[in-house]
């Protein structure tokens, strides 16, 4: 028998034996990024198309202007207060099911209902400090009381 052959045979059963994660790999991240770049390609083709059919009817189309997003001072405090909430529900969930006889358990549900019970509690506290503030435009004077 032929060496060759035997060793041969293993790399085909091996190539055989690889051919499911490749495509499954494939599947995951080739279609979502070839779908993806076809929509893009769709929405930029479609865009083209009709500057040009405005083009041919006489008509200057408008320059795309990309907005100025208008920046929310807050959205420091925001995710400070939001986030030192987190950090409290993370500990009170944690003491609780280490010290509470319910808690024994359920420690998923009660670290995960104290952790959404006090977010709710964070995001409530931001939006009783913003309600009677004022946010000043870029280039105002703020008020002083």
């Amino acid at each position: 028998m032929d060496v060759n052959k035997l060793f041969t045979f293993k790399k085909i059963v091996i190539m055989e034996e690889l051919w499911v994660p490749i495509i499954a790999i494939l599947c995951t991240i080739g279609l979502p990024v070839g779908f993806g770049m076809y929509l893009g390609l769709t929405s930029i083709r479609a865009e083209h198309k009709e500057r040009m059919d405005l083009i041919r009817q006489g008509i200057i189309p408008p320059e795309r202007m990309k907005k100025k997003a208008n920046p929310n001072r807050l959205v420091s405090l925001r995710n400070g207060i939001v986030l030192v909430a987190l950090g409290i529900g993370v500990i009170v969930g944690f003491l609780c099911s280490e010290n509470l006889a319910i808690g024994h358990d359920n420690e998923f549900w009660i670290i995960g209902a104290s952790i959404v019970f006090f977010l709710g509690l964070g995001y409530l506290t931001y939006f009783l400090v913003t309600q009677k503030m004022t946010i000043a435009q870029p280039g105002e004077e703020p008020e002083q009381e």
